[in-house]
């Protein structure tokens, strides 16, 4: 903008700040003077013409000035007429048509002024309603979305075209569902649904879809509105956020949290689950398998003479030695269910749910037979390899009981298998009838 068009600017609004009021008021009371003249041109000639001129007179000047000068306006008339007149007319009623004239022609218009002033009221009312409406709905950060029960968009404030980049007018055009992620859209409808059925408020979060084809995270509080010329429960109003910055952090939180547990239940050296997730898991399994009298069966491994390959090749190549037996029982164990965990130093153990003793042994063999695979070189050892001892059980878990007795079982039997040579497997089963378990010797064998 040039100098002489801002300079043009700024006193355009300094003569309508300033000036405006005052030119009204000479207008006004020049209406006023002209007024009061043509009455008492009248009153003084006695001429019936300019009594009824008086009229639409009086009210232009409703309908032009403000109440005040309006009043000013009728009260020189009735003065221009008294002074006329004079006093002891008025009283005695001489010649009282013009005076009764004026008098009539102000009660009419005086009505007519009340009616007129009370309806320019409401009116300036609900412009400036309307006004600060428009304000709060442009620079909300919210969104304001009025709907019917159907979905169908009446209203869409300016914040909803920051929110989604569509404009209001093309919102308008489309219904609440359409533009939500399909797999949000039950969760819409169901919160759509509860309003329906009698709810005064719903709140929902779901995915809104973009102008630029993404979706945008936002949060919507419903609410039903009751129109009292419509009848009540026609309206819906949506105050809608966006909150992608919110579900961005959650969803970081979230992942926080997750590494943070995932360590707290990993052993750090072989990644598998460590001594806390096993307890937690072999509590979960035992409820599950009594609930649902399914067969649960453990495995308990400890490698053969690892304090002498300690001894031998050091801490550090044990290790190695342990992380290699790790990933040999993870090449085993490949069901989502199963769980191998670190029970603590060289030993290692193996939930197998719903498993039944000749399963738990096939596996057991097969993690001998991947340690042995590996043929880590142990001198100190009896066959010149790494090799481990397994113990196995299998039982139904009871109610009444602890899952730390299968591990008392398997601990039994890992120690048999050690008792017997090492390098081999030593199963026990558990009687499938509760509550008195009984321990029989099903197996022990070094293939």
């Amino acid at each position: 903008m040039t100098k002489p068009s801002q300079m043009f600017a700024v006193l355009r609004r300094l003569l309508l700040r300033y000036w405006t009021g005052w030119l009204r008021t000479a207008i006004s009371f020049g209406a006023c003077v002209a007024v009061a003249g043509l009455a008492f041109a009248g009153i003084s000639h006695d001429h019936l013409l300019l009594h009824w001129l008086l009229c639409p007179a009086l009210l232009l000047s409703l309908l032009v000035l403000d109440r005040v000068w309006t009043a000013a306006a009728i009260l020189c008339t009735a003065v221009a007429g008294i002074a006329h007149l004079g006093w002891p007319a008025v009283v005695l009623a001489i010649d009282l048509y013009p005076v009764l004239t004026v008098l009539t022609v102000l009660i009419c218009l005086g009505s007519v002024g009340l009616m007129l002033w009370r309806e320019h009221e409401q009116r300036s009312k609900s412009h400036q309603l309307s006004k600060l409406h428009q304000l709060i709905g442009e620079n909300s950060r919210d969104a304001i979305v009025l709907s019917d029960l159907s979905g169908h968009r009446l209203y869409c404030s300016a914040a909803a075209e920051r929110i989604s980049n569509w404009h209001p007018e093309e919102l308008l055009t489309r219904e609440d569902l359409e533009a939500i992620h399909p797999d949000d859209r039950i969760r819409a409808g169901k919160a759509i649904q509860t309003l329906r059925t009698g709810a005064e408020s719903a709140m929902v979060e779901c995915r809104m879809r973009n102008a630029s084809g993404g979706y945008t995270w936002v949060e919507a509080c419903l609410r039903i509105v009751e129109d009292p010329d419509t009848g009540p429960n026609n309206y819906v109003l949506s105050i809608v956020r966006d909150v992608s910055e919110r579900k961005c952090a959650e969803q970081k939180l979230i992942e926080a949290y997750s590494a943070v547990e995932a360590m707290a239940t990993t052993d750090a050296l072989t990644g598998l689950a460590n001594r806390r997730r096993f307890d937690q898991d072999l509590a979960t399994e035992w409820l599950r398998g009594a609930r649902e009298q399914e067969p649960l069966s453990l495995l308990m491994m400890d490698i053969d003479k690892f304090k002498a390959y300690n001894d031998t090749f050091g801490h550090i190549r044990g290790d190695g030695c342990l992380k290699q037996v790790a990933e040999a029982c993870m090449d085993v164990i490949c069901r989502p269910g199963d769980l191998v965990a670190r029970y603590g130093g060289e030993e290692f153990v193996v939930i197998l749910p719903n498993t039944h003793g000749e399963g738990a042994l096939a596996v057991a063999h097969e993690i001998l037979e991947a340690v042995r695979h590996r043929r880590l070189p142990h001198p100190g050892g009896a066959f010149q390899i790494v090799t481990v001892s397994i113990g196995c059980v299998t039982g139904i878990p009871t109610y009444g009981k602890h899952a730390t007795e299968l591990l008392d079982l398997a601990d039994q039997a890992l120690y048999a298998a050690k008792s017997n040579g090492r390098n081999r497997v030593c199963a026990f089963e558990q009687d499938a009838v509760p509550p008195s378990p009984v321990l029989q010797r099903v197996a022990s064998t070094a293939s």
